[in-house]
């Protein structure tokens, strides 16, 4: 056990003083804020949920938007969200012009003329400030047969702007082979233990896919992306049982999944249930989420910003769902008692 000393906003060493404020987290964990990978929060978009509202109660300190705008509605999003929230927030440019518009009356991808490599690299580089890489999502359901060449525009624009792909797997096509293949080194494959029949990142025997395996060898990460079709139980076990753990965790958090997902906690808890270990899950969602996009967050150490979040892990029977019909029962759950944001407290649990 050590302290934790906040002063100045920023992460500091020495002991208490006479007149500091001394919190006892005696039998708690204290951890770097949380960085939420994979989140929908462009306020006033249909898929949107409050940054502020969501990120705090859950221990989140930052949050990730993933492909909610695009590079018409990127303006929009600052100043809709960017600018309006006090969490930390970074985002990756839709490859579509249009963004994530509307989920449930079509995908962005399948009005092929909205898709501009221009005007994404445009978009980029008039918001170097926030935006930290390029999204498509490219799945059936999203772009039919225009999926595979949105896949190859959004690999030419990370490619020329420097930042990382995060390549959305959902139903076929297109095939997790396919995305597998394109992906390099800091890239992100993201509801990367989705279960869909045929396309998941392990095959019929539970073998991990070689596509998947090379893909995690030159660097690319796995993310979990939970949301309401993302994420498997079934998958989760098998990888965890083929040593191949995600690299993050995170919620996929929107307004249509919510209620599946909860908050980052119980997404971090049901990976507890499945038996991994506290300190590799606590990694998953603060110093590899951060360093994967380029922020000095994530980190207790000295001069790092003071971003905070007292978690408890309690006793607790609670039950679990994926997103594809199952369930797992847990005997711990983990809670955010109190959140501090640059050394400012913005939660905590049972307060008005």
């Amino acid at each position: 056990m050590t302290d934790v000393r906040l002063e100045g906003g920023v992460i500091a060493t020495g002991d208490a003083q006479p007149g500091d404020r001394v919190i006892d987290v005696t039998g708690r964990i204290v951890s770097p804020g949380l960085v939420d990978l994979h989140t929908h929060i462009f306020a006033g978009q249909d898929l949107g949920v409050d940054a502020d509202g969501v990120a705090f109660p859950s221990g989140t300190t930052t949050m990730i938007d993933t492909g909610s705008a695009g590079a018409h509605l990127i303006g929009a999003f600052r100043a809709s969200t960017l600018e309006r929230s006090t969490v930390g927030i970074r985002a990756f440019l839709n490859i579509a012009t249009i963004g994530a518009t509307s989920i449930l009356l079509g995908g962005e991808l399948r009005a092929p003329w909205y898709v501009s490599e221009e005007e994404a690299v445009a978009a980029i580089d008039a918001h170097r400030d926030f935006v930290v890489g390029v999204k498509v999502r490219a799945s059936a359901d999203v772009g039919g047969e225009h999926a595979l060449p949105a896949l190859a525009a959004a690999r030419r624009v990370a490619d020329r702007v420097g930042l990382p792909l995060m390549v959305h797997l959902g139903p076929p096509p297109v095939g997790v082979d396919e995305i597998a293949d394109s992906l390099r080194e800091g890239d992100i494959l993201t509801h990367a233990f989705t279960g869909w029949p045929g396309n998941a990142v392990v095959d019929d025997d539970g073998r991990t896919r070689p596509s998947v395996a090379r893909a995690r060898q030159r660097g690319v990460l796995l993310d979990i992306g939970h949301g309401a079709s993302g994420f498997s139980l079934e998958v989760a076990r098998r990888m965890l049982a083929a040593g191949q753990p995600p690299d993050t965790i995170s919620t996929d958090l929107h307004a249509y999944s919510s209620k599946t997902v909860g908050d980052l906690p119980q997404v971090m808890s049901r990976f507890l249930a499945l038996g991994m270990p506290l300190g590799d899950v606590l990694r998953c969602t603060t110093v590899t989420p951060a360093r994967a996009v380029g922020l000095a967050v994530g980190e207790l150490t000295p001069g790092s910003r003071a971003d905070v979040t007292v978690l408890e892990l309690v006793d607790a029977d609670v039950e679990y769902a994926d997103g594809f019909g199952a369930t797992i029962r847990a005997s711990r759950e983990l809670r955010a008692v109190q959140t501090f944001l640059g050394g400012q407290q913005v939660y905590e649990r049972g307060s008005a």
